[in-house]
C-alpha cells in the first residue's frame, strides 16, 4: 500500500475522531448548561415560594390578631355579653383589609362555637333531650347516616368514647372492641381533643364526619370545645337550628335566621326567647330553656392569605371570658 495513502487515512480517522469527541463535548456542556438552568430556575421558584410563604404567614398572623381585636371589641362595646350576627368579630369584610393587606387577598372568618353542637357534652347520661338533638341532626338527611339504629349506636359509642367508665352501652364500644382492631388501640375514656379524633370512634367513617358526593361533613356543625349541653340560638346554623324540635322545617329554621339577621331586632337576642316574637313562628313548637344559651366562651377563627398562585391559611381556637381572651390552639397549613 502506497504510503502516503495510508497516511492519509490515518489522518482522516485522527479528524473522524476528534470530531466525534468535539461533538461529545459540546453535547455534554449543552445538557449541562440546561441541567444548569433548570436547577437554577427551580431555586428562584422555591426562593420565590418560600418567599411569599413568609410574607403571607405574615398576613395570616395579622388576620388572627384583628380577629382577636375584633372579639375584645366586641365585649368592651356589648356589656350585655350576648353573641348576634351583628357584632364586630361576625361582620369582618375583606374590604375592610384591602389598605392592610395590598395586593394580597385577606379573608377573615370569625365563629361562635355555642351555636355548634358539643361532642364532649355526649359523655354524661343527664340531658337525653340534647342527645335527641344529635339524634335529629343525623338523620336529617344531610349526612352519611344509613338509619336512625346506625345514628344510636354512633351517639352510644361517643359516649362510651368520652366517659370515664369501662361500661359500654347498648350500641357503644370500649377498649376491649378497640383492642380487637388492627391494628389495636384502647378508647380514650375522656374528653375528645379534636374533631378528627372522632374518626377512631366504632361507626364515624370519614364520608359521615367529612362529608362525600352525596353527603355534607357533620365535622362543620359539631366542636370538641365546651360540654354544657347547650345552643346558642343567635349563632346555630340552620341544621341545628333544625334539629332543636321534630316539628321544625328548613323553612322555619330560616325563618329564624332572617329574623337575627335582620339589625332592627338585634336587641332582642339578648333573651333566649326571642324565637317566640318571629311572626308566625308555630306556638307549640317551645324549644327547651335550660338547653338554649345567648353567649359562649369559644370561638374558631379561620384566616386566608392568597397573593397569585399562593395561599396560606390558618385555623385558631379562642375562649373569651371574663378575664380576657386566650388562644388555646393556632395551626397554619
Amino acid at each position: 500500500m502506497d504510503p502516503a495513502m495510508d497516511s492519509g487515512r490515518r489522518k482522516d480517522k485522527q479528524s473522524g475522531i476528534a470530531l466525534v469527541l468535539t461533538l461529545l463535548i459540546i453535547s455534554l456542556l449543552v445538557a449541562m448548561t440546561i441541567q444548569l438552568m433548570i436547577t437554577v430556575d427551580r431555586q428562584i421558584t422555591v426562593a420565590t415560594a418560600q418567599r411569599e410563604q413568609v410574607r403571607l404567614d405574615s398576613m395570616v398572623l395579622a388576620g388572627l390578631n384583628l380577629a382577636r381585636a375584633a372579639l375584645v371589641a366586641d365585649r368592651l362595646d356589648n356589656p350585655k355579653a350576648f353573641e348576634s350576627p351583628h357584632d364586630a368579630w361576625a361582620t369582618l369584610e375583606p374590604d375592610q383589609f384591602a389598605s392592610l393587606s395590598g395586593e394580597v387577598a385577606l379573608k377573615v372568618e370569625v365563629s361562635a362555637l355555642s351555636g355548634r353542637l358539643q361532642v364532649n357534652a355526649l359523655g354524661s347520661g343527664g340531658k337525653e333531650a340534647y342527645r335527641q338533638i344529635w339524634l335529629r341532626l343525623l338523620t336529617s338527611g344531610r349526612f352519611a347516616v344509613d338509619s336512625v339504629n346506625a345514628a344510636e349506636d354512633l351517639l352510644d359509642a361517643i359516649g362510651d368514647w368520652i366517659d370515664a367508665d369501662d361500661e359500654e352501652r347498648h350500641g357503644g364500644a370500649e377498649t376491649s372492641y378497640y383492642q380487637g382492631l388492627d391494628p389495636p388501640y384502647v378508647c380514650r375514656n375522656g374528653p375528645a381533643a379534636t374533631v378528627e379524633e372522632l374518626l377512631l370512634v366504632k361507626g364515624m367513617t370519614r364520608a359521615l364526619l367529612f362529608g362525600d358526593a352525596g353527603h355534607e361533613g357533620l365535622a362543620g356543625y359539631i366542636t370538641v370545645l365546651g360540654d354544657s349541653g347547650t345552643v346558642n340560638l343567635n349563632t346555630a346554623p340552620l341544621p341545628v337550628l333544625q334539629a332543636l324540635s321534630p316539628d321544625m322545617s328548613p323553612k322555619l329554621a330560616q325563618e329564624l335566621i332572617d329574623y337575627r339577621n335582620d339589625r332592627q331586632y338585634a336587641e332582642t337576642l339578648a333573651q333566649t326567647g326571642w324565637y317566640r316574637g318571629v311572626s308566625g313562628f308555630p306556638a307549640a313548637i317551645e324549644f327547651s330553656n335550660s338547653l338554649l344559651v345567648a353567649a359562649g366562651p369559644y370561638f374558631e377563627v379561620r384566616v386566608t392569605a392568597a397573593f397569585h398562585q399562593f395561599s396560606r391559611t390558618g385555623v385558631g381556637y379562642l375562649r373569651r371570658d371574663d378575664r380576657g381572651l386566650t388562644l388555646l390552639s393556632w395551626k397554619v397549613e
